[in-house]
């Protein structure tokens, strides 16, 4: 018992005498590691963040960027349009080459941006035309026209108004095209208001069930004067069978190019200023082969991107449609009462490419 007791007092002072060794040498006594999260150590913030998939939060649309803006294309928010409301359908799209070189033109569009009032003087759901007397449209459009002056000096504003000169119709009426023409007197009204305030003239087309090349013989006079243009509207164009506004129509590059010609030969038979023909388009299938679509000299050709929506979705689609898919010129369409917010003249021309037409319905 007694040399149990003297043995373990004697391991006791063996063990005292070993810590106190192992503390005067500078040995730790504990090997738990020191616990470094990523705000104690600087270099941590080095590594790579992963980016979350949702959509950024909503900018300022009042604010200009300094740099133009970049959307990332993997996910294309939907925009609604009238009518019909059915969403477009973009789907994600690699980088494209860089656009053809432009010809030298001789249209408005050398030096200046087109601000574009659009609608029908019949129908007030169309857009502004329909909203106000012509002489307040031309104001208001006036006044529309001067904020992109002031927010882009160097490539003034003129304005312009967009005429739907062939309206399309639920119902076939009696010639079978689901097609109203607006009067010749009623489209004369509007050519001499625009000459007469220094503005140029969009005459839209919606065809119906008849075809483009139809659609431009009727309004061929028209065109023969130097500040009137063409627009052709692919929604409305719809195959047999369908009715306009409840199936979405398109148009080939066979019948952009033809109307293309068509043009072509007014500018040279004429020695007018180069044409301007302005394409509309929210979907892929309204354009199903815009592939094959290329410039033409003496028409200057821009695609405008369509239908309303959030700013960020707008923006979205018009990378995808104007700038991942280069041909000529961008235009966009903006709503007065639909787009909420609306896409401040400062924001518009900070789009990459920066447009050159801007339609207001």
């Amino acid at each position: 018992m007694t040399r149990s007791i003297r043995t373990g007092r004697l391991h006791a002072l063996l063990l005292v005498l070993l810590v106190g060794l192992l503390v005067a040498c500078g040995t730790p006594v504990t090997s738990r590691p020191t616990e470094v999260t990523v705000a104690d150590n600087p270099e941590a913030s080095a590594a790579p963040v992963e980016v979350p998939t949702e959509a950024p939060p909503a900018q300022d649309p009042t604010a200009a960027p300094t740099t133009a803006p970049t959307v990332p294309m993997t996910v294309v928010s939907p925009i609604a349009v009238v009518p019909p409301t059915a969403p477009p359908t973009v789907a994600p799209r690699p980088p494209t080459a860089a656009p053809p070189a432009r010809p030298v033109t001789t249209s408005a569009l050398a030096t200046q941006r087109l601000v574009t009032f659009y609608g029908h003087p019949y129908d007030n759901r169309m857009g502004v035309l329909g909203e106000y007397d012509p002489a307040v449209v031309i104001q208001k459009l006036k006044e529309q026209t001067a904020a992109y002056t002031a927010a882009d000096p160097s490539r003034p504003g003129l304005c312009t108004v967009e005429l739907i000169a062939s309206v399309a119709q639920g119902s076939p009426g009696k010639d079978g095209l689901y097609l109203a023409r607006t009067p010749t007197a009623e489209i004369e009204k509007w050519a001499q208001l625009t000459q007469q305030q220094g503005c140029l003239l969009l005459l839209d087309i919606q065809m119906g069930y008849d075809s483009v090349d139809n659609d431009i013989k009727a309004i061929l006079p028209f065109l023969q004067r130097p500040h009137v243009h063409l627009a052709i509207d692919p929604e409305f164009h719809v195959a047999r069978g369908k009715i306009p506004g409840e199936s979405f129509g398109s148009v080939s590059s066979t019948e952009v190019a033809g109307a293309m010609k068509t043009l072509q030969g007014l500018v040279q038979q004429y020695n007018l200023p180069d044409k301007i023909l302005v394409l509309h388009q929210f979907r892929d299938d309204m354009l199903p082969d815009k592939a094959n679509i290329k410039p033409m000299a003496n028409v200057d050709l821009v695609v405008m991107m369509d239908g309303w929506g959030l700013p960020q979705a707008k923006i979205a689609n018009y990378g995808a449609f104007i700038r991942d898919e280069p041909i000529q010129y961008g235009g966009i369409k903006l709503f007065y009462k639909q787009d909420d917010p609306l896409l401040t003249p400062a924001a518009v021309i900070q789009l990459d490419p920066s447009p050159l037409v801007i339609i207001y319905q």
